[in-house]
Parts: C-alpha cells; sequence; structure tokens
C-alpha cells in the first residue's frame, strides 16, 4: 500500500541476520589471516594494522589482535628509544589510546581493551594522568557498576598520588547514591585497612545500607568483611546484634538479616552458649527461607550444635 513501511517477516529478517553474519564473518577471518601473513614484518604493514582497528572495533575482546598492536607498538618505541620524543611517536600512541576508547564506548567491560589502555599510557612518553583520572571519574557517574572502571581507577590513582581522603568521599558519594553496588563496596575495602579510628564510620555506612534495603546482597558482603576484622569487640558485636534482631522483626522473611545474625552469634558462641542457641534457630529458619542451599545450612546446624554439645 502507498504510504506504509514494508514490514519484513521473520523469515526475511532470519535471512538477513545471516548475510550480515557472514559478511562479518569473512571480513574477520581475512583480517586474521592478513595479520597472520604480516605480523613478523619491520616495519609493521599499514594495511594489517588497520584492518586490526576495524575488527576490534566491532568486538574488542579478541586478544590476539591486541597482542599484535603491543608488537607494533613496542617496533615504533625501539625505532625511537635513542631519540627525543618526536610528535610522530606521540600521534601513533594517541591513535591507540582512541582505539580503546572506540572500543570501551562499544564494550565497556572488555577486559582486552582495558589492558591495552594502561599498557600504553605506561608506555606514552608525556601520558595524561590527570586527564585519565577525570575520564574515569566521568565513566563511573553514568555506570558506577563496571568493576573494569573501579580497578582502572586504582591503577591510576596511584599514578596521580591522590589523597585517601578525597578517594574516600567519592566512594561514599557513590555508595549515598546507589547502596546496591558490589563494585563500589569491594573498591572501598582496599583504600584502607580497617582500625578502631575508622571502624565506626564503616558499620554506620553499611548499616545504613542494610537497613534501607535488607534484600539486597552487596552491603551484607561488606558488613561480613568488617565482621572479620578482629578490631571489631564483642560489645560492637553484641550491639549491631540487638539492631538486626530489630530489623528482622519489621521483616521477618529475610534472609540475609539472619545470615548476618548467624556471622555474629558465631563469633560469640565460643563464650557464651546463649548465642549459639540463637544460632540453631537462626539456621533452622533459613533452611525453610532458603531451601536451595538446605544442605548448607544443615551442615552449619550440626556445627552450632557441637558447639554446645546437644544433638537437639
Amino acid at each position: 500500500m502507498h504510504g506504509r513501511l514494508k514490514v519484513r517477516s521473520t523469515e526475511e529478517q532470519k535471512l538477513l541476520k545471516q548475510k550480515e553474519q557472514q559478511k562479518k564473518l569473512r571480513a574477520y577471518k581475512y583480517a586474521m589471516n592478513q595479520v597472520a601473513a604480516t605480523r613478523k614484518e619491520i616495519p609493521f604493514n599499514k594495511d594489517s594494522l588497520m584492518l586490526c582497528a576495524q575488527v576490534l572495533s566491532v568486538n574488542p575482546d579478541v586478544y590476539t589482535l591486541w597482542n599484535y598492536r603491543k608488537e607494533v607498538v613496542l617496533q615504533q618505541l625501539e625505532m625511537s628509544k635513542d631519540e627525543e620524543v618526536d610528535d610522530a611517536l606521540v600521534s601513533f600512541l594517541e591513535n591507540e589510546i582512541k582505539l580503546t576508547e572506540q572500543c570501551l564506548l562499544d564494550n565497556p567491560k572488555s577486559y582486552s581493551s582495558w589492558h591495552h589502555r594502561y599498557w600504553i599510557l605506561q608506555r606514552h612518553p608525556k601520558p595524561n594522568w590527570q586527564q585519565e583520572f577525570s575520564l574515569i571519574t566521568k565513566y563511573l557517574t553514568f555506570d558506577d557498576r563496571n568493576f573494569h572502571c573501579w580497578d582502572y581507577r586504582r591503577l591510576i590513582i596511584n599514578k596521580i598520588g591522590i589523597s585517601l581522603c578525597n578517594e574516600l568521599n567519592f566512594s561514599t558519594e557513590r555508595l549515598n547514591i546507589n547502596f546496591s553496588n558490589y563494585s563500589s563496596w569491594h573498591y572501598r575495602s582496599t583504600l584502607r585497612k580497617l582500625d578502631s579510628e575508622c571502624l565506626e564510620e564503616e558499620l554506620e555506612l553499611v548499616q545504613n545500607a542494610v537497613f534501607t534495603d535488607p534484600n539486597d546482597s552487596s552491603a551484607w558482603f561488606y558488613l561480613r568483611w568488617i565482621l572479620s576484622d578482629r578490631n571489631v569487640t564483642n560489645e560492637k558485636r553484641e550491639e549491631l546484634l540487638e539492631s538486626l534482631t530489630q530489623l528482622l522483626d519489621m521483616d521477618p522473611d529475610c534472609k540475609w538479616i539472619l545470615m548476618a545474625k548467624c556471622w555474629l552469634t558465631g563469633s560469640l558462641s565460643l563464650t557464651d552458649n546463649h548465642f549459639a542457641e540463637k544460632r540453631i534457630m537462626d539456621y533452622k529458619k533459613l533452611k525453610e527461607l532458603d531451601p536451595l542451599r538446605k544442605g548448607q545450612y544443615s551442615d552449619y546446624l550440626e556445627c552450632a550444635k557441637k558447639a554446645i554439645g546437644t544433638e537437639k
């Protein structure tokens, strides 16, 4: 009909998709064969390097092609090592950085792209680490769950010497925006060792998170990490246990609250059977709430029973 768009049938769409895939496969095979055939050439083959970039911009996880590009970079560095830094070398390395940026826009979680970017910067005669830091901060405001960004940030701060206080503030800011973030919690755990001075601050932050959304698991794992520290006193554990007991009254079917109570009573049961008995009750409830892990809880339950010498 005039004025109406033609809608392709499912079969037509399938055939078009297959043709597109075949086209990409032929281009990929051609590029791989070209690189393999010219890989040892000195100076490097410019056509191969161009084909390599085209493939990586579509599929940035072909680490063989990244390795080829590293070999080319090493060639360029070898040619310039006894001379002053020239604009041609800097321009060449900047193009490598731009390629990784293009690849990361397509796949922000590409291991190979992140690795290649940092590898290039380490060999760059004039690396702009401050610019990298600003860029990664911007990335994390868009997607603060990308653990590659957090790992990369940890590498960059070692280059620019940012203060611990500033980095902790940034971490707190991201967590306050979104508590449900494994990567951000993990990053925070790498910033400093827990001690009696910072322990209260960390406990307050994680308690705010678990009380905000008790069913989100990310903050509970951070809490478990905190509780593994020897600076957490029994008095603080009992205080936290009381808070979790109150939280459980509001959300009696939350398995994470019960698990956290077991972590706490487990560390206290060595000196007080009262806590071991509470732990037994909680594991029995967990078997009901989380049947997929019933066997695991049964094992924990047996250990708890042995702690007080009962088979009840």
